[in-house]
């Protein structure tokens, strides 16, 4: 997640007054467990940038079932 990590550095340097984290992707992963654990590790990452991490909503999506939806 080093890509994340410079994100969340950056917002806490442009004092970014509230985040939400989304999760893309989600439907190329059938373990429910290893979701959690990614949702634990991002929930550690923001508290490390002094954000709320237990607070924060992080919603799981799926691009490409966005995408397959269009009209």
């Amino acid at each position: 997640m080093p890509q994340t990590r410079e994100h969340l550095l950056l917002a806490r340097q442009v004092e970014v007054p509230a985040i939400v984290v989304c999760l893309n992707k989600v439907d190329a992963m059938d373990d429910e467990e290893l979701l959690e654990l990614v949702e634990m590790e991002m929930r550690e990452l923001l508290n490390k940038y002094e954000f709320p991490g237990d607070e924060i909503p992080i919603v799981r999506v799926s691009a490409l079932k966005a995408d397959e939806s269009k009209s």
